[in-house]
Protein backbone atom coordinates (compact mmCIF):
# COMPACT_ATOMS: atom_id res chain seq x y z
CA UNK A 1 0.00 0.00 0.00
CA UNK A 2 1.80 3.44 -1.15
CA UNK A 3 0.38 5.89 1.38
CA UNK A 4 -0.22 9.43 0.03
CA UNK A 5 2.70 11.79 1.19
CA UNK A 6 2.20 15.85 1.41
CA UNK A 7 4.73 18.31 0.77
CA UNK A 8 3.55 20.48 4.02
CA UNK A 9 4.41 17.34 6.06
CA UNK A 10 7.71 18.19 5.40
CA UNK A 11 8.70 21.12 7.96
CA UNK A 12 10.99 24.08 7.18
CA UNK A 13 14.20 24.82 9.03
CA UNK A 14 12.60 28.32 9.79
CA UNK A 15 9.57 26.31 11.36
CA UNK A 16 12.16 23.83 12.99
CA UNK A 17 13.76 26.58 14.61
CA UNK A 18 11.03 28.56 15.86
CA UNK A 19 9.51 25.25 17.26
CA UNK A 20 12.22 23.82 19.18
CA UNK A 21 13.00 26.97 21.54
CA UNK A 22 9.28 27.37 21.81
CA UNK A 23 10.00 25.07 25.12
CA UNK A 24 12.79 26.78 26.60
CA UNK A 25 10.85 29.08 29.50
CA UNK A 26 9.63 25.88 30.84
CA UNK A 27 12.60 24.32 30.54
CA UNK A 28 14.72 27.11 32.29
CA UNK A 29 12.38 27.19 34.73
CA UNK A 30 12.05 23.62 35.43
CA UNK A 31 15.51 23.41 35.72
CA UNK A 32 15.66 25.61 38.59
CA UNK A 33 12.32 23.28 40.16
CA UNK A 34 14.26 20.20 40.12
CA UNK A 35 17.60 21.12 41.29
CA UNK A 36 17.10 24.02 43.55
CA UNK A 37 13.68 23.91 45.03
CA UNK A 38 14.46 21.49 47.90
CA UNK A 39 17.80 23.69 48.66
CA UNK A 40 15.72 26.81 48.32
CA UNK A 41 12.70 26.12 50.90
CA UNK A 42 14.80 24.34 52.84
CA UNK A 43 17.79 26.40 53.52
CA UNK A 44 16.77 29.82 52.25
CA UNK A 45 13.44 29.90 53.96
CA UNK A 46 13.95 26.85 56.29
CA UNK A 47 10.81 25.05 55.80
CA UNK A 48 11.48 21.56 57.31
CA UNK A 49 12.41 18.85 55.08
CA UNK A 50 8.94 17.46 55.02
CA UNK A 51 7.44 20.95 54.13
CA UNK A 52 9.37 21.33 51.60
CA UNK A 53 8.48 17.99 49.90
CA UNK A 54 4.76 18.82 50.50
CA UNK A 55 5.69 22.26 47.98
CA UNK A 56 7.11 19.99 45.51
CA UNK A 57 3.89 17.56 45.64
CA UNK A 58 1.35 20.18 45.26
CA UNK A 59 3.18 21.50 42.18
CA UNK A 60 3.02 18.09 40.99
CA UNK A 61 -0.61 17.34 41.68
CA UNK A 62 -1.72 20.70 40.12
CA UNK A 63 0.58 20.30 37.19
CA UNK A 64 -0.66 17.12 36.57
CA UNK A 65 -4.67 18.38 36.93
CA UNK A 66 -3.82 20.89 34.33
CA UNK A 67 -2.20 18.35 31.77
CA UNK A 68 -5.21 16.85 31.86
CA UNK A 69 -7.59 19.62 31.46
CA UNK A 70 -5.19 21.06 29.33
CA UNK A 71 -5.34 18.19 26.85
CA UNK A 72 -8.90 17.16 26.85
CA UNK A 73 -9.78 21.68 26.38
CA UNK A 74 -6.89 21.98 23.76
CA UNK A 75 -8.19 19.14 21.45
CA UNK A 76 -11.92 20.64 21.60
CA UNK A 77 -11.18 24.02 20.72
CA UNK A 78 -11.22 25.12 17.31
CA UNK A 79 -9.76 28.38 16.21
CA UNK A 80 -8.20 29.88 19.58
CA UNK A 81 -8.72 33.09 20.48
CA UNK A 82 -9.11 35.39 17.43
CA UNK A 83 -8.10 32.76 15.26
CA UNK A 84 -4.81 32.39 16.72
CA UNK A 85 -4.77 29.14 16.86
CA UNK A 86 -5.73 26.38 19.58
CA UNK A 87 -2.43 25.21 20.38
CA UNK A 88 -0.70 28.84 20.24
CA UNK A 89 -3.55 30.20 22.33
CA UNK A 90 -3.39 27.57 24.90
CA UNK A 91 0.52 28.00 24.92
CA UNK A 92 0.29 31.71 24.99
CA UNK A 93 -1.56 31.20 28.59
CA UNK A 94 0.92 29.43 29.63
CA UNK A 95 3.87 31.60 29.02
CA UNK A 96 1.70 34.57 30.97
CA UNK A 97 0.86 32.04 34.05
CA UNK A 98 4.55 31.15 33.95
CA UNK A 99 5.79 34.99 33.36
CA UNK A 100 3.70 36.28 36.24
CA UNK A 101 4.27 33.50 39.11
CA UNK A 102 7.88 32.00 38.74
CA UNK A 103 9.41 35.15 40.46
CA UNK A 104 7.54 34.67 43.11
CA UNK A 105 8.20 30.73 43.89
CA UNK A 106 12.01 31.50 44.15
CA UNK A 107 11.99 34.75 46.06
CA UNK A 108 11.66 35.95 49.94
CA UNK A 109 7.93 36.08 50.73
CA UNK A 110 7.47 39.63 50.15
CA UNK A 111 6.49 41.65 53.15
CA UNK A 112 6.24 38.39 55.06
CA UNK A 113 9.08 36.64 55.53
CA UNK A 114 9.04 36.90 58.95
CA UNK A 115 5.44 35.28 59.20
CA UNK A 116 5.28 32.27 60.29
CA UNK A 117 6.05 29.05 58.55
CA UNK A 118 2.36 28.22 57.73
CA UNK A 119 1.26 31.70 56.20
CA UNK A 120 4.92 31.02 54.35
CA UNK A 121 3.47 27.84 52.91
CA UNK A 122 0.13 28.94 51.75
CA UNK A 123 2.05 31.83 50.20
CA UNK A 124 4.50 30.42 48.22
CA UNK A 125 1.96 27.28 47.36
CA UNK A 126 -0.43 29.78 45.47
CA UNK A 127 2.13 30.87 43.30
CA UNK A 128 3.52 27.27 42.95
CA UNK A 129 -0.38 26.38 41.27
CA UNK A 130 -0.57 29.22 39.10
CA UNK A 131 3.07 28.07 37.72
CA UNK A 132 2.04 24.51 37.20
CA UNK A 133 -0.61 25.04 35.61
CA UNK A 134 1.13 28.00 33.07
CA UNK A 135 3.84 25.24 32.77
CA UNK A 136 0.98 22.42 31.54
CA UNK A 137 -0.14 25.06 29.18
CA UNK A 138 2.57 25.39 27.68
CA UNK A 139 4.34 21.36 27.77
CA UNK A 140 0.99 20.04 26.39
CA UNK A 141 -0.02 22.18 23.45
CA UNK A 142 3.52 22.42 22.61
CA UNK A 143 4.39 18.93 21.84
CA UNK A 144 0.85 17.97 20.93
CA UNK A 145 1.75 20.62 17.47
CA UNK A 146 4.63 18.12 16.52
CA UNK A 147 2.42 15.50 15.08
CA UNK A 148 0.19 18.63 13.46
CA UNK A 149 3.08 19.89 11.94
CA UNK A 150 3.88 16.59 10.45
CA UNK A 151 3.18 12.94 10.00
CA UNK A 152 6.28 12.16 8.75
CA UNK A 153 8.29 9.87 11.53
CA UNK A 154 11.38 11.01 10.42
CA UNK A 155 10.02 14.62 10.69
CA UNK A 156 8.46 13.85 14.35
CA UNK A 157 11.79 12.33 15.83
CA UNK A 158 13.90 15.09 14.55
CA UNK A 159 11.51 18.02 15.80
CA UNK A 160 11.51 16.08 19.31
CA UNK A 161 15.32 15.25 18.87
CA UNK A 162 15.13 19.44 18.07
CA UNK A 163 13.10 20.16 21.40
CA UNK A 164 15.21 18.31 23.46
CA UNK A 165 18.41 19.76 22.59
CA UNK A 166 17.17 23.07 23.65
CA UNK A 167 16.03 21.43 27.09
CA UNK A 168 19.70 20.25 27.14
CA UNK A 169 20.60 23.89 26.12
CA UNK A 170 18.71 25.31 28.59
CA UNK A 171 19.42 23.56 31.66
CA UNK A 172 23.38 24.04 30.69
CA UNK A 173 22.34 27.95 30.90
CA UNK A 174 21.05 27.53 34.09
CA UNK A 175 23.51 25.76 35.71
CA UNK A 176 26.65 27.91 34.38
CA UNK A 177 24.85 31.06 35.56
CA UNK A 178 24.13 29.25 38.73
CA UNK A 179 27.87 28.21 38.72
CA UNK A 180 28.86 31.87 38.26
CA UNK A 181 26.78 33.41 41.07
CA UNK A 182 27.09 31.16 43.56
CA UNK A 183 31.00 31.60 42.68
CA UNK A 184 31.43 35.40 42.70
CA UNK A 185 28.87 35.52 45.78
CA UNK A 186 31.52 33.41 48.19
CA UNK A 187 30.01 33.55 51.73
CA UNK A 188 32.14 32.39 55.06
CA UNK A 189 31.04 28.31 54.34
CA UNK A 190 31.79 27.29 50.77
CA UNK A 191 30.47 24.00 51.36
CA UNK A 192 26.99 24.90 52.13
CA UNK A 193 24.05 26.77 51.16
CA UNK A 194 22.56 29.49 53.82
CA UNK A 195 19.41 31.94 53.74
CA UNK A 196 22.27 34.67 53.36
CA UNK A 197 22.34 33.47 49.68
CA UNK A 198 18.79 34.37 48.54
CA UNK A 199 19.51 37.22 46.82
CA UNK A 200 21.59 34.63 44.39
CA UNK A 201 18.63 32.86 43.38
CA UNK A 202 16.37 36.25 43.15
CA UNK A 203 19.09 37.28 40.36
CA UNK A 204 18.71 33.47 39.00
CA UNK A 205 14.62 33.53 38.53
CA UNK A 206 15.07 36.86 36.53
CA UNK A 207 17.52 36.09 34.87
CA UNK A 208 15.60 33.12 33.40
CA UNK A 209 12.53 34.61 33.09
CA UNK A 210 14.07 36.98 31.10
CA UNK A 211 16.14 34.74 28.80
CA UNK A 212 12.85 32.26 28.53
CA UNK A 213 10.70 35.43 27.11
CA UNK A 214 12.94 36.40 24.25
CA UNK A 215 12.33 32.28 23.21
CA UNK A 216 8.96 33.07 23.57
CA UNK A 217 8.53 35.27 21.42
CA UNK A 218 10.60 34.21 18.76
CA UNK A 219 8.26 30.82 19.23
CA UNK A 220 5.20 32.82 18.33
CA UNK A 221 6.21 35.04 15.87
CA UNK A 222 8.35 32.14 13.77
CA UNK A 223 5.57 29.60 13.95
CA UNK A 224 2.49 29.47 12.29
CA UNK A 225 0.40 27.05 12.99
CA UNK A 226 -2.74 25.23 10.78
CA UNK A 227 -6.06 27.47 10.96
CA UNK A 228 -8.63 24.70 10.48
CA UNK A 229 -8.18 22.20 13.60
CA UNK A 230 -11.82 21.03 12.68
CA UNK A 231 -10.97 19.66 9.50
CA UNK A 232 -7.49 18.53 10.61
CA UNK A 233 -8.76 15.09 11.23
CA UNK A 234 -10.43 14.39 8.07
CA UNK A 235 -6.70 15.54 6.46
CA UNK A 236 -4.71 13.04 8.20
CA UNK A 237 -7.54 9.93 7.42
CA UNK A 238 -6.90 11.07 3.71
CA UNK A 239 -3.05 11.43 3.94
CA UNK A 240 -3.41 7.74 5.36
CA UNK A 241 -5.15 6.75 1.94
CA UNK A 242 -3.72 3.75 0.70
CA UNK A 243 -5.34 1.43 -2.46
CA UNK A 244 -7.68 -0.37 0.05
CA UNK A 245 -7.71 0.91 3.27
CA UNK A 246 -8.26 4.32 5.54
CA UNK A 247 -6.58 5.32 8.61
CA UNK A 248 -9.07 4.58 11.64
CA UNK A 249 -10.66 7.87 13.67
CA UNK A 250 -9.56 7.64 17.15
CA UNK A 251 -11.08 8.82 20.32
CA UNK A 252 -9.83 9.39 23.57
CA UNK A 253 -11.45 6.01 24.83
CA UNK A 254 -9.75 4.49 22.10
CA UNK A 255 -6.26 5.40 23.18
CA UNK A 256 -7.18 4.20 26.59
CA UNK A 257 -8.20 0.72 24.67
CA UNK A 258 -4.67 0.24 24.04
CA UNK A 259 -1.91 -1.78 25.61
CA UNK A 260 0.54 -0.08 23.88
CA UNK A 261 -0.84 3.29 25.35
CA UNK A 262 -0.44 2.22 29.20
CA UNK A 263 3.36 0.73 27.94
CA UNK A 264 4.81 3.62 26.47
CA UNK A 265 2.91 5.55 29.12
CA UNK A 266 5.01 3.75 31.92
CA UNK A 267 8.18 3.86 29.89
CA UNK A 268 7.58 7.74 29.76
CA UNK A 269 6.67 8.06 33.54
CA UNK A 270 9.88 5.98 34.27
CA UNK A 271 12.23 8.06 31.97
CA UNK A 272 11.16 11.05 33.82
CA UNK A 273 11.22 9.66 37.31
CA UNK A 274 15.38 8.85 36.92
CA UNK A 275 15.65 12.44 35.07
CA UNK A 276 13.74 14.11 38.10
CA UNK A 277 14.81 11.95 40.98
CA UNK A 278 17.84 12.95 40.19
CA UNK A 279 17.79 16.20 39.29
CA UNK A 280 16.37 16.79 42.57
CA UNK A 281 18.55 15.34 45.24
CA UNK A 282 22.13 15.63 43.29
CA UNK A 283 22.52 19.03 44.98
CA UNK A 284 21.97 17.89 48.25
CA UNK A 285 24.06 14.60 47.58
CA UNK A 286 26.97 17.12 46.87
CA UNK A 287 26.10 19.27 50.00
CA UNK A 288 24.98 16.43 52.59
CA UNK A 289 26.66 13.05 51.31
CA UNK A 290 30.19 14.49 49.98
CA UNK A 291 30.16 17.98 52.38
CA UNK A 292 33.95 18.50 51.26
CA UNK A 293 33.71 19.63 47.96
CA UNK A 294 32.86 23.60 47.37
CA UNK A 295 29.13 24.76 46.66
CA UNK A 296 30.07 25.59 43.81
CA UNK A 297 29.64 21.89 42.20
CA UNK A 298 25.67 22.18 42.87
CA UNK A 299 25.83 23.65 39.30
CA UNK A 300 28.68 22.19 37.82
CA UNK A 301 28.30 18.43 38.25
CA UNK A 302 24.47 18.91 36.68
CA UNK A 303 25.81 21.23 34.11
CA UNK A 304 27.87 18.21 33.22
CA UNK A 305 25.46 16.05 32.85
CA UNK A 306 23.42 17.90 30.73
CA UNK A 307 26.83 18.67 28.64
CA UNK A 308 27.29 14.87 28.03
CA UNK A 309 23.47 14.93 27.30
CA UNK A 310 23.85 17.20 24.24
CA UNK A 311 26.94 15.58 22.97
CA UNK A 312 25.32 12.06 23.18
CA UNK A 313 22.61 13.04 21.00
CA UNK A 314 24.76 13.79 17.85
CA UNK A 315 25.96 10.10 17.34
CA UNK A 316 22.36 8.84 18.39
CA UNK A 317 21.14 8.69 14.81
CA UNK A 318 23.89 6.28 13.83
CA UNK A 319 23.14 4.57 17.31
CA UNK A 320 19.08 4.14 16.29
CA UNK A 321 19.55 3.18 12.54
CA UNK A 322 21.99 0.20 13.68
CA UNK A 323 19.96 -1.03 16.95
CA UNK A 324 16.71 0.42 16.46
CA UNK A 325 14.55 2.53 19.07
CA UNK A 326 13.71 0.21 21.60
CA UNK A 327 17.28 -1.35 21.86
CA UNK A 328 18.52 2.44 22.10
CA UNK A 329 16.45 2.87 25.26
CA UNK A 330 17.95 0.07 27.32
CA UNK A 331 21.38 0.94 25.84
CA UNK A 332 20.50 4.49 27.42
CA UNK A 333 19.53 2.59 31.01
CA UNK A 334 22.73 0.70 30.76
CA UNK A 335 24.65 4.44 31.29
CA UNK A 336 22.09 5.03 34.28
CA UNK A 337 23.34 2.32 36.23
CA UNK A 338 26.25 2.75 35.75
CA UNK A 339 26.14 5.95 36.97
CA UNK A 340 23.99 4.59 40.07
CA UNK A 341 26.83 2.87 40.52
CA UNK A 342 29.36 5.26 41.21
CA UNK A 343 27.08 7.42 42.93
CA UNK A 344 27.44 4.80 45.81
CA UNK A 345 31.04 4.70 45.90
CA UNK A 346 31.98 8.02 45.61
CA UNK A 347 32.16 8.94 49.11
CA UNK A 348 34.60 5.78 49.92
CA UNK A 349 37.37 8.23 48.51
CA UNK A 350 39.37 10.19 50.68
CA UNK A 351 40.92 12.43 48.20
CA UNK A 352 38.95 15.56 47.11
CA UNK A 353 40.60 14.94 43.65
CA UNK A 354 39.27 11.29 43.21
CA UNK A 355 35.52 12.61 44.35
CA UNK A 356 35.50 15.42 41.57
CA UNK A 357 36.86 13.11 39.14
CA UNK A 358 34.15 10.22 40.35
CA UNK A 359 31.48 12.41 40.70
CA UNK A 360 31.58 14.09 37.30
CA UNK A 361 31.91 10.42 35.73
CA UNK A 362 28.74 9.54 37.22
CA UNK A 363 27.17 12.80 35.82
CA UNK A 364 28.50 12.09 32.44
CA UNK A 365 26.92 8.43 32.53
CA UNK A 366 23.92 9.91 33.73
CA UNK A 367 23.90 12.36 31.10
CA UNK A 368 23.92 9.79 28.62
CA UNK A 369 21.54 8.15 30.12
CA UNK A 370 18.82 10.29 30.90
CA UNK A 371 19.03 12.18 27.52
CA UNK A 372 19.06 9.16 25.65
CA UNK A 373 15.65 7.76 27.05
CA UNK A 374 13.74 11.07 27.45
CA UNK A 375 14.45 11.12 23.76
CA UNK A 376 13.59 7.94 23.08
CA UNK A 377 10.07 7.66 24.83
CA UNK A 378 9.18 11.25 23.77
CA UNK A 379 9.75 9.20 20.03
CA UNK A 380 7.38 6.30 21.32
CA UNK A 381 4.60 8.84 22.06
CA UNK A 382 5.06 10.47 19.32
CA UNK A 383 4.57 6.98 17.39
CA UNK A 384 1.83 6.08 19.38
CA UNK A 385 -0.39 9.17 18.65
CA UNK A 386 0.74 8.53 14.60
CA UNK A 387 -1.87 10.18 12.72
CA UNK A 388 -4.28 10.62 15.24
CA UNK A 389 -3.65 14.21 15.81
CA UNK A 390 -7.28 14.38 17.34
CA UNK A 391 -6.37 13.50 20.39
CA UNK A 392 -2.70 13.85 20.41
CA UNK A 393 -2.98 16.62 23.36
CA UNK A 394 -5.08 13.88 25.15
CA UNK A 395 -2.17 11.07 24.72
CA UNK A 396 0.71 13.77 25.94
CA UNK A 397 -1.67 15.06 28.93
CA UNK A 398 -2.25 10.95 30.16
CA UNK A 399 1.26 10.46 29.97
CA UNK A 400 2.45 13.74 32.12
CA UNK A 401 0.10 13.39 34.78
CA UNK A 402 1.68 10.01 35.24
CA UNK A 403 4.93 11.16 35.15
CA UNK A 404 3.92 14.55 37.43
CA UNK A 405 2.00 12.36 39.92
CA UNK A 406 4.66 10.02 40.08
CA UNK A 407 7.74 12.43 40.58
CA UNK A 408 5.84 14.18 43.25
CA UNK A 409 4.59 11.23 45.43
CA UNK A 410 8.33 9.91 44.87
CA UNK A 411 10.08 12.93 46.10
CA UNK A 412 7.32 14.26 48.90
CA UNK A 413 7.97 10.72 50.49
CA UNK A 414 11.71 10.70 50.13
CA UNK A 415 11.33 13.99 51.97
CA UNK A 416 9.10 12.62 54.45
CA UNK A 417 11.50 10.34 55.93
CA UNK A 418 14.75 12.53 55.52
CA UNK A 419 16.30 12.41 58.45
CA UNK A 420 18.21 15.29 57.33
CA UNK A 421 18.67 19.12 59.03
CA UNK A 422 20.48 21.51 58.42
CA UNK A 423 23.65 20.79 60.14
CA UNK A 424 24.83 16.98 58.04
CA UNK A 425 24.95 13.53 60.08
CA UNK A 426 25.81 10.63 59.48
CA UNK A 427 22.05 9.14 58.56
CA UNK A 428 22.30 12.37 56.38
CA UNK A 429 25.14 11.57 54.82
CA UNK A 430 24.06 8.05 53.60
CA UNK A 431 20.25 8.91 52.83
CA UNK A 432 21.03 10.44 49.43
CA UNK A 433 23.16 7.94 48.79
CA UNK A 434 20.53 5.49 49.43
CA UNK A 435 18.40 7.90 46.77
CA UNK A 436 20.64 8.39 44.09
CA UNK A 437 21.30 4.41 43.81
CA UNK A 438 18.64 2.19 44.38
CA UNK A 439 16.20 4.26 42.90
CA UNK A 440 17.61 4.93 39.45
CA UNK A 441 18.58 1.47 39.53
CA UNK A 442 15.37 0.21 40.28
CA UNK A 443 12.92 2.05 37.86
CA UNK A 444 15.73 1.53 35.13
CA UNK A 445 15.33 -2.26 35.63
CA UNK A 446 11.41 -1.86 35.18
CA UNK A 447 11.79 0.42 32.15
CA UNK A 448 13.87 -2.74 30.58
CA UNK A 449 11.59 -4.93 31.65
CA UNK A 450 8.57 -3.18 30.13
CA UNK A 451 10.43 -1.94 26.77
CA UNK A 452 11.23 -6.12 26.29
CA UNK A 453 7.23 -6.22 26.21
CA UNK A 454 7.39 -3.85 23.32
CA UNK A 455 10.24 -5.21 21.74
CA UNK A 456 8.10 -6.66 18.40
CA UNK A 457 5.40 -4.01 18.65
CA UNK A 458 4.83 -1.96 15.90
CA UNK A 459 3.27 0.99 17.78
CA UNK A 460 0.50 3.24 16.10
CA UNK A 461 0.79 1.42 12.85
CA UNK A 462 -1.80 -1.00 13.18
CA UNK A 463 -5.02 1.33 12.64
CA UNK A 464 -5.95 0.97 9.04
CA UNK A 465 -9.42 0.05 8.27
CA UNK A 466 -9.85 -1.85 4.73
CA UNK A 467 -13.01 -0.57 2.51
CA UNK A 468 -14.91 -3.20 0.80
CA UNK A 469 -16.19 -2.11 -2.53
CA UNK A 470 -19.24 -1.33 -3.14
CA UNK A 471 -19.96 -1.35 0.88
CA UNK A 472 -20.74 1.58 3.12
CA UNK A 473 -19.22 -0.40 5.95
CA UNK A 474 -15.77 -0.66 6.18
CA UNK A 475 -13.76 -3.87 7.87
CA UNK A 476 -11.40 -3.40 10.70
CA UNK A 477 -8.25 -5.18 9.95
CA UNK A 478 -4.20 -5.13 11.14
CA UNK A 479 -2.72 -3.64 8.20
CA UNK A 480 0.96 -2.73 8.49
CA UNK A 481 1.36 1.27 7.33
CA UNK A 482 4.20 2.16 5.04
CA UNK A 483 7.48 1.03 5.93
CA UNK A 484 9.16 4.34 4.18
CA UNK A 485 6.27 6.07 6.32
CA UNK A 486 6.64 4.36 9.44
CA UNK A 487 10.28 2.63 10.31
CA UNK A 488 11.25 1.91 13.99
CA UNK A 489 14.80 1.95 13.00
CA UNK A 490 14.69 5.67 11.60
CA UNK A 491 16.68 8.01 13.11
CA UNK A 492 16.84 10.15 16.35
CA UNK A 493 18.52 12.81 14.91
CA UNK A 494 17.70 13.89 11.63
Amino acid sequence: MDAIVSEPDLVTKKSKLAYSVGHVLNDLTASMWFSYLLVFYHRIVNFPNASAGYLLLIGQIADAISTTFVGFESDRTRTGLFHYGRRKTWHLVGVICVFCSFPFCFNLCIKCHHSDLWAQFIYYSMFIIIFQFGWSCSQITHLAMINELTHKDGERVALNSYRYAWTVISNIFVYTIASILLGIHSSTDETDITSADAHIFRTLTFIVVGVGLVCMIVFHMGLRESQQPAEETEHRLQLSLTSSGRLKRMTWKSFLREKEFYQCAFIWMCARVILNVTQVFLPLYIIDTISTLNRVFVAIAPLCSYVSGLLASFPMRAINKRLGRKPTIILGLCFTLGSAVLFWFIIDFKDNLRIQIALISACVLLGIGTSTTNICSFSLASDLIGLNTECGAFVYGIMSFCDKLANGIVIAIIQQFNPCILASTTACTSYYRYILTFIPIGVAILTILMTLTLWKTNIGGNRHEIIVEGQTDVQTTDVISDENDYNERSPLIA
